[in-house]
């Protein structure tokens, strides 16, 4: 995919509350160990939301989006939403009440929940498919969010623990903002079934992910017609550290490319990850406009994303709550 599509705009809403790993541990939720494991791996705390349900998080944050970058709801064709974990036990209709609130009547809306692990990269890919068969002035929103229900679904098992948060994003091809100059994403479900043969367990060793993930990255580079040294930063997921040590030894790059502080500040926060992200970089000066950025994601599921982006001049919005 060539440089058909731009970022209008990002709205991210990331609660000011936090839950400390030592209140889980006082609530019997971890132990001593696991505890010990998340803080020395620099993971104190997350964001969590405990007053608003994951549709009023959206609600909240599309709200943010549309208002700052002046949407136009008659152009929005399609409204996107990649796998969410834990977000809608619910029996209405989310997706279809923010249709009719913010008057999206000439927009499709449906999710791809049920491709497992499918990110904030595979809503991405999916809407510049989507855009190239829509006409020019379409765009398409992005939308995701992260709530866990429960106490006891924070634990990501020894190395992670879940936040909250939201995202929106607006999609198109002509809009200013950030230029997508290629993107990616794959599901290799091998990947997965190998590991589980190999070790005989439901989990699997991160070298079965690398040889894929290595190569959607150089192939969606070549797409963009850059280089590892064009890059200002690498944005990846929140998952391990050494995930990325790992792989900046494959890809013979210094692993400061990568920005590795996601987990410590926010926990994992599974799709939202990536926008969150980003915003925080752009928000603290860490991106500015021209300079090319990767977003890089892995999933358990086998999903591998990869975009190259160029630097818009519109800072990314913070939703708050009124």
């Amino acid at each position: 995919m060539g440089n058909s599509m731009v970022i209008g705009g990002t709205a991210v809403y990331v609660p000011e509350e936090r839950l400390t790993v030592e209140s889980l541990a006082d609530q019997g939720l971890l132990s001593q160990n696991e505890a010990a494991s998340l803080l020395g791996r620099g993971m104190a705390s997350v964001p969590c939301e405990k007053a608003l349900p994951s549709p009023d998080m959206l609600d909240l944050t599309l709200h943010a989006l549309l208002n700052r970058f002046r949407v136009d709801p008659e152009r929005v064709r399609y409204v996107v939403m990649p796998y969410l974990y834990y977000s809608f036990p619910y029996t209405k209709d989310v997706l279809g009440s923010l249709r009719r609130k913010y008057g999206f009547r000439q927009a499709v809306c449906f999710s791809l929940r049920d491709q497992l692990c499918s990110g904030y990269l595979m809503g991405m890919y999916a809407a510049g498919k989507l855009l190239e068969a829509s006409e020019d002035e379409a765009s398409v929103v992005l939308l995701t969010v992260e709530k866990c229900l429960l106490p006891g679904q924070r634990y990501g098992g020894g190395v992670l623990i879940t936040g909250d948060a939201c995202a929106a994003s607006l999609l198109g091809k002509r809009l200013g903002g950030d230029r997508v100059l290629a993107v990616r994403s794959v599901t290799d479900i091998r990947t997965l079934q190998q590991g589980k043969l190999k070790n005989r367990a439901d989990d699997v060793p991160n070298y079965f992910y690398f040889v894929n993930l290595a190569k959607v990255i150089r192939r969606t580079l070549a797409d963009a017609g850059l280089d590892f040294g064009d890059l200002k930063v690498a944005i990846p997921n929140n998952i391990t550290q050494e995930t990325w040590r790992q792989l900046a030894v494959l890809l013979k790059i210094s692993p400061e490319l990568f920005y590795t502080e996601g987990p410590s500040v926010s926990g994992h926060l599974n799709t939202c990850d990536l926008p969150v992200n980003y915003a925080r970089l752009a928000l603290e000066g860490k991106l500015r406009p021209g300079d090319y950025y990767a977003m890089i994601s892995l999933g358990n599921g086998g999903v591998i994303g990869c975009a190259v982006c160029q630097k818009g001049n519109d800072p990314p919005v913070l939703a708050r709550r009124p």
